[in-house]
């Protein structure tokens, strides 16, 4: 597989590794890819602090009094050739955590105001948001806070002018053409369309944030 990236730095201690300028579902695709295979190979070193996917970039924070830019620039180039070379479909593409959501109400307080400004039913936007299959781009935000590419362009939503002080946890909102899920009672400005009582988070589970990115989601209403 071809395709092209640039590495740069960012501040003294962060390597950036960048895919693409847009949000798309190929480009996330290779990222992950990238992402998994990076994480395996090098992550036991002792000048990687972390490494993490965003929607078309890997970021990697390392200890420059243990390595420097340009060496772990040129070893993760020579790394990312041979994975493209040998690139292989991800098995988390295939994996569908499913959502119970309540819709509406008190758990969706911005449904009807979607409903009358996009002039179609609270019924049809809840069904249109429930029959897709959506993939989790990254994670953000806060921890668990999934951003999910795949939303249906007849219910995309501008953000609220205004972000509320507080949105309950396990709120499912919409913002612009992306939907997520609050894991924590939290400001936001995003449309709520309903709620669930799914954690999505959580210290005591090992991994900790319920879904995993680069895998996918369907919300199922109840």
């Amino acid at each position: 597989m071809k395709k092209d990236f640039t590495i740069n730095f960012q501040g003294d201690s962060t390597l950036v590794i960048k895919l693409g300028e847009n949000i798309d579902y190929e480009t996330n695709k290779i990222v992950h890819n990238l992402f998994n295979n990076l994480e395996r190979d090098i992550c036991f070193q002792d000048y990687i602090y972390d490494i993490y996917p965003t929607f078309n970039n890997i970021v990697i924070d390392y200890d420059n009094l243990l390595t420097d830019f340009e060496t772990l620039k040129a070893d993760i180039t020579k790394k990312i050739y041979i994975y493209l070379k040998n690139y292989q479909s991800d098995v988390l593409e295939n994996q569908i955590t499913e959502i119970p959501v309540s819709y509406g109400g008190l758990n969706g307080p911005d449904l009807k105001k979607m409903s009358n400004e996009l002039r179609i039913s609270e019924e049809e936007i809840i069904e249109i948001h429930s029959s897709t299959i959506y993939r989790i781009f990254m994670i953000g935000f806060m921890p668990g806070f999934p951003y999910l590419g795949g939303l249906d362009k007849r219910i995309s939503f501008p953000r609220l002018s205004t972000p509320r002080i507080a949105v309950p946890e396990g709120s499912v909102g919409i913002a612009g053409m992306q939907t997520g899920i609050y894991p924590f009672d939290s400001p936001g400005g995003w449309n709520i369309i309903g709620r669930t009582e799914k954690k999505l988070f959580n210290t005591m589970s090992n991994p900790p944030a319920l879904l995993p990115s680069g895998s996918n989601l369907k919300f199922i209403r109840i």
